[in-house]
């Protein structure tokens, strides 16, 4: 049997966003979503998602863009000189490695937002992390703790094998590899409880289309997997509207309703599912 979780990343960033996740799980193939851990309106997030029980529901843990929950004393080490978050994983990364970043103040902030999701009566299946810093090593073990803390089934920890995709796109190749490195790593330290299914698209935003996601459904062998992906409105060009061009948001929002995809997935009888339908 392949079963196969679709998990929109973003819900709660922006009221539009929230809208065309709920279309792609409405009219496509989307099965779950992931809330981000820091976003400002969680109230109005939560009662968006109080409309549609069958949808899924995770938290993406934020200590990449925006502000923290904590009280900025409380997870000093995590800030920029200008008070927020750091907006690249990579800078987060070097900080992490370099030991500036101090390890009880992403567990404080994270431990915070799963609280707070929690408080505003969101029933969280799955923990992942935003820019993916959770597979970085030490940081994983941080989100593994507190997925047992909270009694949090699932954990994104394993990244797709090497595609065709890598080879026609060599940095989104050298990307992923790390990304699949980083994983292997943190899942030697996590032990077997904790390896969840499979994890497709990584770095497929912006061009998630029908024939990437095609691909992807050739490929899944039996298990568990999960297809990534990121239905939100392109940021408006100057004087002008977001397009549906292949690469905008809108071009993939399509392709995860489109009916040659419905029809693939049921070609190869793969069952559509949410996180919690795994464990």
């Amino acid at each position: 049997m392949i079963r196969l979780v679709v998990n929109a990343e973003g819900f709660g960033s922006s009221v539009a966003t929230n809208e065309m996740i709920l279309q792609a799980h409405r009219a496509g193939v989307v099965t779950s979503t992931a809330v981000v851990g820091n976003c400002a309106d969680l109230a109005g997030t939560a009662a968006s998602l109080r409309g549609t029980p069958t949808l899924g529901v995770g938290l993406s843990l934020a200590v990449l863009e925006g502000t923290p929950v904590a009280p900025p004393a409380e997870v000093s080490s995590l800030l920029t000189d200008g008070g927020a978050l750091h907006t690249r994983a990579a800078d987060f990364g070097v900080d992490w490695v370099k030991g500036h970043i101090r390890p009880e103040h992403v567990e404080r902030e994270m431990d915070l937002q799963i609280a707070r999701a929690r408080a505003a009566g969101l029933d969280l299946d799955h923990l992942s992390t935003r820019g993916h810093v959770g597979l970085l090593p030490g940081v994983a073990a941080i989100v593994e703790r507190l997925a047992r803390r909270h009694k949090i089934p699932g954990l994104r920890s394993t990244v797709e094998p090497p595609t065709l995709a890598w080879v026609t796109d060599a940095r989104r190749g050298l990307e992923t590899g790390v990304l699949a490195g980083l994983a292997w790593l943190s899942r030697r330290r996590l032990g077997p409880l904790r390896h969840g299914p499979r994890s497709w698209g990584y770095l497929d935003r912006r061009r998630l289309d029908e024939i990437r996601i095609l691909e992807i459904i050739g490929r899944l062998g039996p298990g568990a997997h999960e297809l990534i992906c990121h239905p939100a409105p392109d940021p408006a060009p100057a004087g002008g509207s977001p397009g549906t061009a292949p690469g905008s948001a809108h071009a993939e929002l399509d392709a995860l309703k489109s009916p040659r995809i419905r029809a693939a997935l049921d070609g190869r009888g793969i069952q559509l599912c949410r996180w919690r339908d795994l464990f």
